[in-house]
């Protein structure tokens, strides 16, 4: 792991696990003194009547999808509901076929849709 080029991380001291690979995040409290922060990169968007979906994902995702992709992926999507697992699939197959041989990241993500769905009676 810490020959992954251009990937930077915090270690803890004479750690033996895969450092975290962020800078900021809420929890692992034991890696602050090593730089880890938890304040937020906050960014603001309005939003507009053509705007349909926002989609949150870990880094994991992110490494291996590109912004266009997840579109294209989440816009394909039968069932909106599954949309974030759909997403996610595809990115496991993305990292292994790109980065085979380093280990896996942890990914997950959900698409937050602004317009509501049609009503079904699965949800009654």
């Amino acid at each position: 792991m810490k020959d992954e080029p251009g990937v930077y991380r915090v270690w803890m001291p004479n750690g033996k696990t895969p450092g975290l690979a962020i800078s900021r995040a809420f929890g692992d409290y034991c890696m602050k003194d090593y730089g880890l922060i938890s304040v937020p990169d906050v960014t603001h968007r309005k939003l507009t009547t053509g705007d349909q979906f926002i989609i949150l994902a870990t880094d994991g995702v992110w490494d291996v999808v590109s912004n266009e992709e997840a579109v294209k992926i989440v816009c394909a999507a039968a069932h909106k509901e599954k949309a974030g697992e759909r997403l996610v699939k595809y990115a496991i197959r993305e990292w292994k076929r790109k980065r085979s041989g380093i280990a896996m990241d942890d990914m997950s993500a959900i698409c937050l849709f602004f317009h509501q769905l049609p009503h079904t009676k699965a949800f009654d």
